[in-house]
């Protein structure tokens, strides 16, 4: 059975496939990507905005790139993407230092007036 879907990049009906996108849309992914390995290749120590207007890649582009580990960080030292909580520039994981600090704290005062809740209620027990 053909199994067809509207490609979420510009709408055409295309056959499904595993990148999810039309033809079209995923030779002009395919060719950002390799604009930015070139240039990245001559200029290894761009960053962010360096490769953004070299190559005309929007930023949420290059975030993607990043993340799905098609442009790795370790080659690039001045590459980075955005901390999911405060936005600040990291290399890793998710959050930021401060943020994981930050909710690693919140958590912590959380299970202690949890735990001081559950020790002030009294358990009756059916004699």
């Amino acid at each position: 059975m053909l199994m067809v879907a509207h490609c979420p990049k510009c709408g055409k009906v295309y056959q499904k496939n595993i990148r999810n996108m039309c033809k079209d849309c995923t030779a002009a992914h395919d060719n950002l990507l390799n604009a930015c390995h070139s240039y990245l290749r001559d200029h290894r120590k761009a960053t962010n905005e360096e490769l953004i207007e070299a190559t005309g890649i929007t930023e949420a582009q290059l975030t993607a790139f990043i993340k799905e580990s098609r442009l790795p960080l370790y080659s690039h030292p001045n590459l980075t993407y955005a901390c999911s909580s405060c936005g600040g520039r990291i290399r890793q994981h998710q959050l930021c230092a401060n943020c994981r600090a930050r909710i690693t704290e919140d958590i912590q005062r959380m299970n202690e007036r949890e735990a001081k809740q559950r020790a002030n209620v009294f358990h009756y027990r059916d004699r």
